[in-house]
């Protein structure tokens, strides 16, 4: 009985990482501002505490539909 042999291809298994951006790749890129990290911190935040309202209310209509809450 022989074994299956497994094909072995030359060819990365990835794409090369490529910046986005037309800097050089030795040239640091410009850290992003205090206040841009904020508001991405505060449009998480907020996308969050909007995500586990809408499912905390689909709860809460699923439990009344169910006669589970007055």
């Amino acid at each position: 009985m022989t074994s299956p042999t497994r094909e072995t291809h030359s060819a990365p298994l990835h794409a090369p990482i490529t910046r986005l951006d037309d800097e050089p790749s030795g040239t640091p890129a410009r850290p992003a501002s205090w206040l841009s990290k904020i508001g991405w911190l505060v449009v998480i935040w907020g996308g969050s505490v909007s995500a586990l309202g809408l499912v905390s209310l689909a709860l809460r209509r699923f439990m009344q539909a169910a006669g589970l809450t007055p």
